[in-house]
C-alpha cells in the first residue's frame, strides 16, 4: 500500500513527536501524549492515537475515551472534545486518529476535500475503527492499568462506540449522540429532505440513492469516493442494524437526540430506543432534547451544550 508508513520510520518520528510534547507539558499538571506505546494493525500500520493524562504525576482510574463523527479531519481539530472532555473530568483522556490521518492534515469543513489521505478512502469505516481503538484501548489497559472505561461519539462517533461495546467486556458505559436510527439508509434520506426542496427532485434523488445502496449491499465491489468515503465504509454503514447492535450490549448505554438533528432522523432514533424496551432492554437511557441540532449543540458557540453535559455527568455518577 502506497500509504503505508514504514514501520522503523514511524517509530522514529513517533519518539521525536513524544519527546517534544513532554518537553512542551513538563510545567503543566496535564500531560499530552502522542502515541506513548506503539500499536499496530494487522497491516502493519500504526494508529496514531492520543493519551491526555489529567495529573502527570500519576495515573487515573478511568479513561474517558470521545470519537469524532465521518468527516475527514483529525481528531485534534475537533473543537467538541474539549466539551466533551467535561463528563467525566477524573478520567484521562483518549482520542485515536483514523486510519491514514494524522495531526498535520489541515482541518476542512469541506464534504469533499481533495486532500483527504488515500488510505483513508480505501480503509476508514466504522468496523476497523472499532478494531483500531480496542488494539488501543486494551494496551493502554496493560500499560497504565485502568479499571473504568468510558466511551462517548456523536454521529458516525456514536456508531464506532456502540460497535466496541457490543464486542467488548470491558466497557464500563457507553454515550451515544446524533448517531440515527436502525438504518443508515432511513437517516440519509432523512436529510435528504433538508438539501432537496422541490418534491420531485427529492423523489429522484431519493429514487437514485436507494439505487445505490441495493447496488453497494448486494453488488460487487467498486471503486467509489463519495462524501469522502469509500467502498468499505457505505457497504458496511448500509449493511449495520444499529437495533440489533443496541441489543447486544449489556452495560449503560445513553442515548441522546436533539429534535433538530437534519442530519440522523430523531424519529427513527425514538422508534428504535422504544422497540428495544418492548424487547426488555433495561440497560438502555434516552434523552431527548428539545430544539438541539445533530451536535447536540456543541457545535454552537453557546452555552446552550452546558446542559448536555450536566445531564452525562449525572447520569454517569450513577453507572461509575
Amino acid at each position: 500500500m502506497k500509504d503505508v508508513l514504514n514501520v522503523p520510520a514511524a517509530r522514529i518520528k513517533t519518539a521525536a513527536v513524544l519527546a517534544l510534547l513532554l518537553n512542551a507539558s513538563i510545567s503543566y499538571a496535564e500531560q499530552l501524549l502522542c502515541s506513548p506505546v506503539a500499536v499496530y494493525r494487522d497491516d502493519k500500520s500504526p494508529i496514531v492515537y492520543y493519551l491526555q493524562k489529567k495529573d502527570s504525576g500519576k495515573n487515573s482510574h478511568d479513561l474517558l475515551v470521545i470519537l469524532q463523527g465521518s468527516d475527514c479531519n483529525s481528531v485534534r481539530n475537533v473543537k467538541a472534545v474539549n466539551k466533551l472532555k467535561k463528563i467525566y473530568d477524573p478520567a484521562d483522556l483518549l482520542t485515536v486518529e483514523k486510519y491514514g490521518v494524522t495531526a498535520d492534515l489541515p482541518y476542512s469543513n469541506e464534504t469533499e476535500r481533495k486532500d483527504c489521505p488515500p488510505g483513508y478512502i480505501e480503509h476508514d469505516n466504522p468496523e476497523q475503527r472499532a478494531d483500531d481503538i480496542d488494539r488501543v484501548i486494551t494496551c493502554l489497559r496493560t500499560n497504565y492499568n485502568y479499571a473504568g472505561i468510558i466511551v462517548t461519539g456523536g454521529s458516525e462517533g456514536a456508531v464506532v462506540a456502540l460497535l466496541l461495546a457490543s464486542k467488548v467486556n470491558y466497557v464500563t458505559a457507553t454515550v451515544a449522540f446524533g448517531g440515527g436510527g436502525r438504518s443508515f439508509k432511513d437517516d440519509v434520506i432523512h436529510s435528504m429532505k433538508y438539501t432537496y426542496k422541490d418534491k420531485d427532485e427529492l423523489d429522484k434523488n431519493i429514487e437514485g440513492f436507494s439505487q445505490f445502496c441495493d447496488y453497494v449491499v448486494s453488488g460487487e465491489p467498486f471503486p467509489i469516493d463519495m462524501s469522502n468515503h469509500g467502498y468499505s465504509w457505505w457497504k458496511i454503514m448500509l449493511s449495520r442494524d444499529l437495533e440489533k447492535i443496541l441489543a447486544a450490549i449489556q452495560t449503560p448505554v445513553l442515548i441522546m437526540e436533539g429534535s433538530e438533528d437534519t442530519s440522523s432522523s430523531p424519529e427513527k432514533t425514538r422508534e428504535m430506543y422504544n422497540d428495544l424496551v418492548k424487547q426488555g432492554k433495561k440497560n438502555i437511557d434516552f434523552r431527548w432534547y428539545e430544539g438541539y441540532n445533530h451536535s447536540l449543540n456543541l457545535s454552537v458557540p453557546d452555552n446552550s451544550s452546558d446542559r448536555v453535559i450536566q445531564d452525562v455527568q449525572k447520569w454517569l455518577s450513577g453507572k461509575t
